[in-house]
């Protein structure tokens, strides 16, 4: 007499199943979603720019070069 397998709740094929429509699924969303953050950088071309002199001005803090002490560029600070 054959004994039959212990029940783990799932078969192979309704495994095989599942990870199919998990990569059907991923061939239509990833398509999608690189169409939607192309879309998004052609429409806001500043949004990438500002981000990198973002970090660029970070990069520069705190500068090594304090303030003027006066304002040369107001004709009634010029001595």
């Amino acid at each position: 007499m054959r004994k039959s397998p212990p029940a783990t709740g799932r078969r192979p094929a309704d495994v095989i199943e599942i990870l199919a429509l998990a990569g059907a699924a991923a061939l239509i969303v990833l398509p999608a979603w690189r169409n939607i953050r192309r879309r998004w950088r052609v429409r806001n071309p500043q949004a990438r720019s500002e981000r990198a002199i973002d970090a660029s001005l970070d990069a520069t803090y705190p500068a090594s070069d304090p303030p003027a002490a006066r304002y040369v560029d107001i004709p009634v600070n010029r001595r």
